[in-house]
């Protein structure tokens, strides 16, 4: 009887016996710079000194560390502008360990003196080597805490498309002033002959009775350019589905409603209904030398507010 449960639970020690390949690295690790270097020369495949240049300052300003702790892991990839924070668990499946932290999958091979590390999409291997400290260092903790604090802004910034907002002007010498306006910031669609829908974002401006418009690239900060001191038209495709054109005015990169008889569809609209318009911006009808096309959607949402909040003066 004992040596029948000595050969039953003689699978199970030599099982938990092993090592889990994890307790193996342990520590605080950083990228290789000069074996990444190579790895990124293959990848670029150029002898051109210029780009020689520029990877090496890409390598040299990249920040690769982390913290590996029980099962736990921490740190920080940014190489080539490219930020990816990691911080996860690693599961071990077989001989294998993988990793998933957002949207990073990445899988950690050992290879001495540390380990590679690679994005599973990637064919980029990065060799980690040991470091003496037993923590991350004080360049990854600031550039962690930058990058959180920039995913904040992000996810603040879009939880805020399409919510009217209260801003100050500034004067020409780029101090704010004490006079108040209303606006939004709306995703749209900007197509000409050459490029197909790509996103930018429209700053809808509401002021002394009147709205404006101007539209910025993805990252919002370069304003798309218009033809000069042009009148143009944009339509107004309403709720109920009917279209209208109204004329618009192109200044200084800036669309503003130039209707006849003071009838400003978009700005009337807004103050007095709910409804959503979609509005259609085709450049050409200003000039011939412009394909630009921009859609977007703008509605009243809090407007209301908003503008009962800057006339009451707070």
């Amino acid at each position: 009887m004992k040596l029948h449960r000595i050969l039953f639970l003689a699978p199970l020690l030599l099982v938990s016996c092993r090592n889990n390949p994890v307790d193996e690295i342990q520590g605080v690790f950083e990228a290789d710079k000069t074996a990444l270097k190579l790895v990124m020369q293959q990848e670029v495949k150029s002898d051109n000194l210029l780009a020689t240049a520029l990877l090496d300052k890409v390598i040299e300003n990249s920040v690769i560390e982390f913290k590996i702790y029980g099962d736990s892991i921490k740190g920080l990839m940014f190489l080539a502008g490219q930020s990816t924070l990691i911080n996860g668990v690693i599961q071990v499946n077989k001989d294998t360990m993988n990793i998933k932290s957002g949207t990073f999958e990445g899988l950690i091979i050992p290879k001495k003196p540390g380990f590679v590390i690679k994005n599973k999409s990637s064919s980029v291997e990065i060799q980690m080597i040991p470091t003496k400290g037993t923590d991350l260092s004080e360049n990854t903790k600031t550039a962690i805490a930058n990058f959180a604090r920039k995913q904040r802004e992000i996810a603040e910034f879009t939880d805020n498309l399409g919510r009217w907002q209260e801003g100050t002007f500034v004067d020409e010498f780029g101090d704010q002033t004490n006079k108040p306006f209303a606006f939004c910031i709306i995703r749209g669609s900007h197509e000409t002959s050459a490029v197909v829908a790509n996103d930018v974002f429209v700053k809808a401006i509401v002021d002394g009775g009147s709205i404006y418009f101007q539209i910025f690239n993805e990252s919002m900060t370069i304003r798309e350019t218009f033809p000069e001191n042009e009148f143009g038209y944009i339509k107004i495709k309403f709720p109920g589905g009917n279209v209208e054109s109204e004329r618009i005015f192109l200044h200084d990169n800036i669309i503003s409603e130039s209707a006849r008889d003071d009838k400003s569809v978009i700005y009337n609209h807004l103050i007095k209904e709910d409804g959503e318009l979609k509005l259609l911006l085709d450049l050409s009808s200003a000039s011939s030398y412009y394909s630009d096309k921009f859609q977007f959607n703008i509605a009243k949402s809090n407007l209301s507010e908003v503008l009962a909040q800057i006339d009451s003066g707070h």
